[in-house]
């Protein structure tokens, strides 16, 4: 029984020693400490805590490196999966407000980040850098104002109206220097033959030196707080020559085929919304009665412009002369005793004060001479005298009896007194 025992502690002795000769040789034979340091280079450095440093108006400028080479140590086996890992060196910028001046230059220590879990022991045996220099500057924002440009071409017939962007100013921020060195800050609109109106096309603005030359926003550090593009809206407008035309209140004798209308100036040139200016052709200036004249009519109109247009000519009236173009028309003078009324008031006494009035008829000449004061009347409307007590001067219109072809022309009153 003794000796029983006594050979199970053997064996187990003998076990511990083969597990431990058996590790040995794994660790030591099958995956041995690599004898020189592994070199990754190219190590990226990310900053962290810059927005900590915009809340405290500061911005980091400039920085010595971007990337470091670090030498790991550690067995074979487990220094071959470096190139599975991700590694990175963490800079945290907040670092420089324990400094009493956080502006200038310091040397700001970082942390490797890596992974390393699943592997017996990675170390890092050296780094090509141990600390990470950066330059820290005052964090200036201005804005400035946006000056719109349009570059290209006009189709004829056509004018380039205002260039307006939906934002009159870009606001940007970066260090004292960089801002400094901003003289304008502009959006181009690049069109050919324009002929129609561009609303809100987005543009890049582009800040320039004072010597024209755009400045690099990126590699200078600047950034666009307010966004680095703006809307552009360019208004065209059209040009156009456009004529004038007068309503004319025919006569028994006279009407458009037999008179001349003259508008001096003939046309007018207009600027304007295109959609207006496309289907105008003509200015109406007003009406003319054509019994209102004897033989010609001149008169200055004022022009009325069509909304959305503007006036290039800088005239603001047109003369019209009317004539009638018929050799054979002619006046002639009468007077006529034969004056009426109608419509007075119920119970109105009405007296007619004029004994005679002076008519101009106008016709053919063989015509109007066989016209006689008999033939003439006049008579007043009294309808929006009614009731009125008093003497009034009444409009009142002239008739030709028997003859088709004559007008009365002019302008009438009579004078009654109503009672």
């Amino acid at each position: 029984m003794s000796e029983k025992k006594s050979r199970k502690v053997l064996y187990i002795i003998f076990s511990i020693v083969v597990s431990i000769a058996l590790w040995t040789y794994v660790v030591f034979v099958v995956n041995p400490m690599l004898e020189e340091p592994m070199e990754v280079p190219n190590v990226p450095i990310e900053f962290v805590g810059q927005d900590i440093l915009t809340d405290n108006n500061l911005i980091v400028s400039d920085v010595d490196v971007r990337e470091l080479t670090v030498y790991f140590g550690g067995r074979i086996r487990d220094i071959s999966r470096i190139s599975d890992m991700e590694v990175r060196a963490v800079v945290d910028l907040t670092d420089v407000l324990r400094y009493s001046t956080p502006t200038g230059t310091h040397a700001l220590e970082y942390d490797l980040v890596y992974d390393s879990s699943g592997t017996n022991k990675i170390t890092v045996e050296d780094v090509s850098r141990s600390v990470i220099e950066v330059t820290v500057e005052r964090l200036v924002t201005q804005s400035f104002q946006i000056r719109p440009i349009f570059e290209g071409s006009i189709a004829e017939s056509y004018v380039a109206g205002a260039l307006t962007p939906s934002r009159d100013t870009v606001t940007v921020s970066g260090t004292e220097a960089a801002i400094a060195k901003i003289a304008m800050a502009t959006a181009t609109l690049e069109w050919e033959n324009l002929s129609s109106t561009i609303n809100n096309k987005e543009v890049p603005i582009k800040l320039l030196d004072s010597g024209g030359n755009e400045i690099n926003a990126a590699e200078s550090g600047i950034t666009f707080v307010t966004g680095d593009t703006v809307l552009l809206t360019q208004n065209i407008l059209m040009v156009k020559d456009v004529a004038f035309e007068i309503d004319t209140v025919h006569t028994p004798t006279i009407n458009d085929s037999n008179i001349s209308i003259i508008f001096d100036p003939a046309t007018i040139r207009l600027r304007g919304d295109p959609e207006v200016l496309e289907g105008l052709n003509v200015i109406n200036l007003g009406t003319v009665d054509l019994k209102s004249f004897y033989l010609s009519y001149t008169e200055d109109y004022q022009i009325k412009l069509p909304n959305d247009t503007s006036n290039l000519s800088g005239f603001t009236s047109v003369n019209v002369t009317i004539n009638i173009k018929d050799p054979n028309i002619d006046v002639r003078w009468l007077s006529t005793a034969n004056i009426a009324y109608r419509n007075s008031g119920a119970g109105d006494s009405v007296e007619i004060l004029n004994e005679s009035i002076p008519v101009v008829i106008r016709g053919p000449s063989e015509i109007i001479a066989q016209v006689m004061e008999e033939n003439i009347r006049i008579v007043a409307d009294l309808a929006d005298y009614q009731g009125l007590k008093g003497g009034f001067d009444v409009p009142a219109r002239a008739y030709v009896d028997g003859f088709p072809d004559v007008d009365a022309v002019g302008e009438y009153t009579i004078t009654v007194y109503i009672s």
